[in-house]
């Protein structure tokens, strides 16, 4: 630890704060599909790469005894879990094979992961970099989504694409681990927020550099294509960029 209250205590908390924000973001959206009976344009395909995510985090919370880690992604399970669920009533055939897959690869990887740390890690060091490498592994998988928007956005000089409230949260969210971590020492958690406060602030960059036109989304261009992208192919239609307290 720094010793220093602000970088040890007060930002990890707003971080906290912030993430589980971010993990309920999608909820109101995913309440009015189920009223409504249909997903419309909702993506589903991220609530179950974040129950992964808050998973890892979670267990890496555990085992580094931070409560600042733990808590949000305590909650961040069950946020996942149940908008998975809801939103796998709606999807069309397509998508539920894709969530049925991500959601089995997680029950399968997840348990080997914890057998591994009880039985295999040779020390406590050894068990936290186990979760700590598991969290940085899906945030990877997260970042593929902006890189693309990005490169769409540039092509189309269109930055429509580029949800600014969104955004805006990513970056504040990853300024703030990203602080923590430095602060204690943690490559685990500066890291990858680290690459996603980058990402977040090229994004903000792009935003003011192509301003947004009316009309047809690049994103939406991107999802007619063919290759069966459809329209549940990208991370980032509901979810933000993958970090310590956040997807």
């Amino acid at each position: 630890m720094s010793g220093n209250v602000l970088l040890d205590t007060v930002t990890p908390a707003l971080g906290a704060v912030v993430s589980t924000a971010m993990y309920l973001s999608p909820l109101k959206a995913v309440l009015r599909a189920s009223r409504e009976k249909s997903l419309g344009e909702l993506n589903p395909l991220p609530f179950g790469v974040t129950i992964a995510n808050c998973i890892a985090w979670l267990s890496y919370g555990l085992l580094k005894h931070d409560p600042f880690v733990t808590a949000p992604n305590a909650a961040g399970v069950l946020i996942a879990v149940f908008m998975t669920l809801t939103a796998f009533g709606l999807a069309d055939e397509e998508a539920r094979h894709k969530m049925r897959f991500v959601c089995c690869l997680t029950a399968g990887v997840m348990p080997l992961l914890g057998v591994f740390t009880a039985f295999g890690a040779k020390d406590a060091e050894m068990q936290k970099g186990v979760w700590g490498l598991a969290g940085n592994v899906i945030c990877l998988i997260y970042y593929a989504a902006p890189l693309s928007t990005m490169w769409e956005v540039i092509r189309t000089r269109n930055s429509a694409s580029i949800l600014v409230p969104l955004t805006m949260m990513n970056t504040m969210n990853a300024a703030l681990w990203t602080t923590y971590g430095v602060a204690v020492l943690d490559v685990y958690i500066w890291l990858p927020n680290g690459i996603g406060l980058a990402l977040s602030v090229l994004q903000v960059a792009l935003r003011l550099v192509f301003p947004a036109r009316t009309g047809i989304l690049p994103s939406h261009q991107h999802h007619a294509g063919s290759g069966g992208t459809g329209k549940y192919s990208r991370l980032d239609d509901t979810v933000g960029l993958g970090s310590t307290g956040t997807r």
